[in-house]
């Protein structure tokens, strides 16, 4: 837990330590920990958080009564990995161009790092990713505006452009400190702001932590690029707490204040529209007053199969305790990766965002069109992906067995599988309806979604599976059978079930037309849609009707 100025780190063999960072505190008192027990672990994650928000009296709310920002239900596209530290006008407007032309339905752009004036950096030589990471690192804010280099016309004049050429959202990334290392002490904007900041010990300046100078300065900020048309902000570097403010204020006071200004300004100047990042730590989770998202993981890393074991384990895992505060974003990724696809079913597996960071001239659409309506909707899980219950304490990397994935759409399943094995050698195991937390139903239509089998479960049924090596996964959709029927839904997408508006008997209203699919223990004769009879598919019990060329509001009934 993290209380009003300690927080509470757990290390081997039960051995808690408090800490406040803060040296002139005489006394230590503070809500530590909780324990609880049970058979549920999915369940006692989520009261121990509920139950937690309610002991820090603070009135905050757990994840399932809080509102996901509508922006966020649609297709982004972030510019770090595709422009990083170059990033410009001239480049942001050539992705929007490439988005349009191969009518990628992306709905909004993040401008990421080092769009700031920074001193020296468009001068700066580096050969590698770590060299710019390291430039990068350095950097000091010099002025809420873009830089005038590379943003010739300015911030506004860019973003005017975004949205008027392309019709686009666009959104800004910034840091907690400013920037990476804080403020330049000798630009106009450290001149203006002297009152609101103060030095840490390793000689940054920063916005002082105490609250009201803070939300004063994120609300100078906020209020500039809302001024210059941003209708969002992600916000990096949040669990910076223990080292920069360290002997400055006590970790539990910097964090409420640093998460109340920052939602405070947010809110009043985007609606609340906030993706946090890099902000995991305890001090952070327990202190968001009404922000809905947050990173679960490193950075995304292309072309690193290394890298994508480490990824899904952060994620999953990490989404079993930060899930119960904040929805999980599962970062960008590539369309063109040598793991896109894989990298596809996670996020659209994950309940989160859904944007890519794609280089320029190098979007797919054909990898995205799984995850989206042709709107740029998402088809979005309703909680953040956790692992099964039986992968909860192992190390999948050296079981054997698969490494399960789980989330729900209402009261059917989603579960992907994959083999994670350390030495990729084949591993072996089973999928199960008990492998979905609290899926209620006698009977189940089980669809796996790359070789279109269906099978037919019962709770106490299994299926049989191995996966011969890293590169081979599943996506099984897990549907109750209710009368006879098992509605599972558009399966030229991932989360088919999410096309489905509403069920009547016979009648089923989908989002948008595609290969929609149905199981029925009665013999099929006709389907209809809109009114207009359409021949389908059958295989065995599972009927496929494909009305793609519908786009909206599409009706179909069966007999």
């Amino acid at each position: 837990m993290c209380g009003s100025k300690y927080r509470c780190t757990l290390g081997s063999g039960l051995k808690f330590r408090l800490y406040s960072g803060y040296g002139e505190l005489n006394s230590c008192e503070s809500l530590a920990f909780l324990y609880t027990e049970g058979n549920n672990p999915f369940e006692l994650s989520e009261k121990c958080t509920e139950y937690g928000l309610e002991l820090l009296g603070r009135g905050y709310l757990p994840r399932t009564q809080r509102r996901y920002p509508e922006l966020f239900e649609y297709l982004g596209w972030c510019s770090w990995d595709a422009l990083q530290i170059r990033i410009g006008t001239d480049g942001l407007l050539k992705k929007c161009m490439e988005f349009k032309e191969k009518d990628i339905p992306v709905k909004w752009v993040l401008l990421d790092d080092m769009w700031a004036e920074v001193k020296g950096l468009n001068d700066a030589k580096y050969e590698t990713f770590s060299e710019m990471v390291g430039i990068m690192h350095q950097s000091k804010l010099s002025s809420f505006e873009a830089d005038p280099v590379r943003f010739p016309g300015g911030l506004k004049d860019c973003i005017d452009k975004i949205k008027e050429e392309y019709q686009l959202k666009v959104g800004m990334w910034h840091p907690t400190t400013g920037y990476w290392f804080g403020i330049d002490p000798e630009s106009e904007l450290a001149d203006k702001y002297r009152d609101l900041l103060t030095e840490s010990q390793d000689g940054r300046l920063i916005p002082n932590p105490q609250l009201d100078k803070l939300f004063i300065f994120y609300n100078a900020f906020h209020t500039f690029l809302k001024g210059c048309g941003t209708d969002f902000v992600k916000i990096d570097n949040q669990s910076f707490i223990r080292n920069v403010l360290k002997g400055i204020i006590p970790a539990g006071e910097a964090a409420a204040n640093l998460h109340q200004a920052i939602e405070s300004s947010v809110g009043s100047n985007f609606d609340n529209n906030l993706i946090n990042c890099m902000g995991m730590a305890q001090e952070n989770m327990w202190n968001r007053p009404t922000s809905a998202i947050s990173r679960c993981s490193d950075d995304f890393l292309s072309e690193n199969r290394g890298w994508f074991i480490k990824h899904i384990t952060q994620c999953s895992y990490n989404s079993f305790v930060q899930g119960q505060f904040l929805w999980c974003d599962w970062d960008m990724w590539w369309t063109d990766d040598g793991q896109a696809l894989k990298n596809s079913v996670l996020r659209a597996l994950s309940g989160g965002p859904v944007y890519v960071s794609d280089k320029l001239g190098r979007s797919i659409k054909e990898i995205l069109e799984p995850l989206l309506f042709s709107d740029g909707r998402i088809l979005r899980c309703d909680n953040p992906a956790m692992p099964s219950k039986d992968c909860l304490t192992v190390n999948p990397e050296n079981t054997g067995k698969p490494f399960k994935v789980w989330n729900k759409c209402g009261n059917s399943g989603v579960l992907a599988v994959f083999n994670l094995d350390n030495e990729n050698k084949p591993v072996f195991g089973s999928v199960s309806i008990k492998d979905i937390d609290r899926l209620e139903g006698d009977k189940f239509a089980v669809y796996e979604h790359f070789n279109g089998e269906l099978v037919i479960l019962t709770k106490e049924e299994s299926i049989k599976i191995t996966l011969k090596d890293q590169d081979e996964f599943c996506l099984y959709l897990i549907v109750p059978v209710d009368n006879g029927i098992a509605n599972i839904g558009l399966i030229n997408k991932f989360i088919s079930m999410k096309a489905i508006i509403n069920t009547m008997g016979q009648s089923v209203l989908l989002y948008e037309g595609g290969k929609y699919a149905f199981y029925s223990e009665k013999g099929i004769e006709k389907t209809y849609v809109n009114g207009i009879e359409y021949n389908f598919e059958r295989k065995n019990n599972l009927y496929i009707v494909d009305c793609a060329e519908v786009k909206e509001n599409t009706f179909i009934t069966f007999e």
